[in-house]
């Protein structure tokens, strides 16, 4: 009897001191990833087992956004816990030779997620792709709540990188030795090295909790893969999808490595792992499957903007938790500053700000997505999600109902509860919830502090239309057609 309550008294101090800990915060991110390509969201043709294993262990959402179709205003969005139409960040970087340096990435007086991890007592930490700024004063990483770096300031790199021919930094100097042949496993060394604080990471304080961004350019193109991955998939026809699907596997081959260093060291119990990818699959370039969802990279039909979300953290969240309410990429800030025992601003809300008046502070879109998965929250997280993206379109989800608008087009509505896919616009039939839509769209619209910033050059705006008007649907054949490569 002595000894039960003993173990029990022990038991209570052991969870109470996780609890009372401040967790550590992984925050990975794939880049151009199809919904459909992971096997816990269907995938019969790519085998995704450490991602499963994290989304069996924790929360896996079936609605997760991001709040831009392209990459550097989805991680702006990431970055900042802001729409980046807030603040004039709709496009990718484009001639920010142009711009006053204040807004030649996230505009200055932004406060990213490193700062107020930073300020909560965290070592930072960036492993991998920025695309938020690229050699200008103020917004390299370090500049912006980072203690250490190693990655691309750029939107892309070769997966094969030599001595000669790089555009990788460690802090603000470039390697001197190719530590390992693959970008992907390059990554993946920093990353374990900056958790332990060892190696280029060793003058960290290895007692603080830390923060990293794992920013992987998996499997954004070039489309380069390792041959022992590539031979896995020996059997798909087309080459292009052969090596799409050998990148995928060796991110989720390294992915499993820092879980398991985390396991190995005691960490993972109280460690926040949230997983996305920064917008949807690229159809065209990559021959990434975002089925069921119709559309690709770029668009704000489902298959450009919902992405695969996942959380993870034993000590506070449920396991194997599948959650259907709308959440988006703009969560990511509120949550992990409120787990680091910090405070963020809510949806809504706003934070005051040097240099403005009342009526034009900052307004804040995310909130901590605890409580609900915790089932503590019975609302969903958000009543609206919106998106825009000038000369492109504009979107907005509530509930159900999804109002698009790309300015290819003529405007389309979708009941997505019916209709996931997105193949039967019910504008003509539905007029008055597109008006209500519409409205809604229109008044956050009338919040926006900045003009567009830099508008991506007028090609794009062409490719643009031309996914719009391409049908990806579930009859389309695809690249390996052959075979059921995915299960819904």
């Amino acid at each position: 009897m002595y000894r039960t309550i003993v173990t029990l008294c022990l038991w209570v101090i052991c969870c109470t001191a996780v609890s009372a800990a401040k967790p550590n915060l992984l925050l990975i991110v794939a880049d151009d990833m199809g919904y459909g390509d992971l096997s816990c969201y269907g995938s019969k043709q790519i085998q995704t087992p450490n991602l499963d294993r994290l989304a069996s262990g924790g929360v896996l959402c079936t609605d997760g956004y991001v709040s831009g179709s392209v990459c550097a205003p989805s991680r702006a969005g990431l970055m900042t816990g802001r729409y980046g139409s807030r603040f004039g960040f709709e496009h990718n970087l484009s001639n920010p030779a142009g711009l006053e340096d204040e807004f030649a990435g996230i505009p200055l007086d932004e406060t990213l997620l490193s700062q107020r991890l930073q300020e909560q007592g965290y070592r930072t930490g960036l492993v991998g792709k920025w695309h938020l700024g690229e050699s200008v004063p103020g917004h390299h990483p370090l500049e912006r709540g980072f203690d250490f770096f190693f990655g691309m300031l750029g939107g892309s790199h070769a997966y094969f990188p030599t001595v000669e021919k790089n555009r990788l930094l460690i802090n603000h100097e470039p390697p001197h030795e190719i530590r390992t042949p693959y970008l992907t496993d390059w990554f993946t060394l920093e990353a374990i090295d900056f958790i332990q604080a060892e190696g280029k990471a060793k003058e960290l304080d290895a007692q603080q909790p830390w923060f990293l961004y794992l920013s992987y350019n998996t499997p954004h193109g070039p489309m380069q893969a390792k041959e022992e991955d590539i031979e896995q998939y020996a059997h798909i026809h087309d080459k292009t999808r052969r090596v799409y699907c050998a990148m995928q596997a060796c991110m989720d081959e390294n992915i499993g490595k820092i879980v398991d260093t985390l396991e190995s060291t005691g960490q993972l119990e109280n460690t926040l792992i949230a997983f996305i990818s920064d917008n949807g699959g690229s159809v065209e370039v990559s021959h990434a499957v975002n089925a069921p969802l119709r559309g690709t990279k770029g668009t704000f039909l489902e298959g450009g903007i919902r992405v695969p979300t996942i959380y993870h953290w034993p000590a506070q969240l449920p396991q194997g938790k599948v959650y259907d309410q709308p959440v988006i990429s703009l969560d990511v800030m509120k949550t992990f500053v409120t787990a680091a025992g910090g405070q963020a601003p809510s949806a809504g809300e706003t934070e005051p700000r040097k240099g403005r008046s009342k009526k034009n502070l900052p307004i804040y879109d995310g909130v901590d997505l605890v409580p609900h998965f915790r089932g503590e929250s019975k609302e969903a997280p958000h009543e609206s999600l919106y998106w825009r993206m000038a000369l492109r379109g504009s979107a907005i989800r509530e509930g159900d109902w999804k109002l698009l608008i790309p300015n290819s087009q003529l405007p389309q509505l979708y009941n997505l509860k019916e209709d996931v896919g997105e193949t039967t616009n019910l504008i003509q039939d539905q007029p008055e919830m597109a008006a209500q839509l519409l409205e809604k769209l229109n008044e956050w619209e009338g919040t926006m502090e900045r003009n567009p910033l830099f508008i991506s050059a007028p090609t794009w705006s062409q490719y643009n239309k031309r996914l719009y008007e391409k049908t990806f649907s579930l009859e389309q054949p695809l690249p390996d057609s052959e075979e059921d490569i995915w299960s819904f």
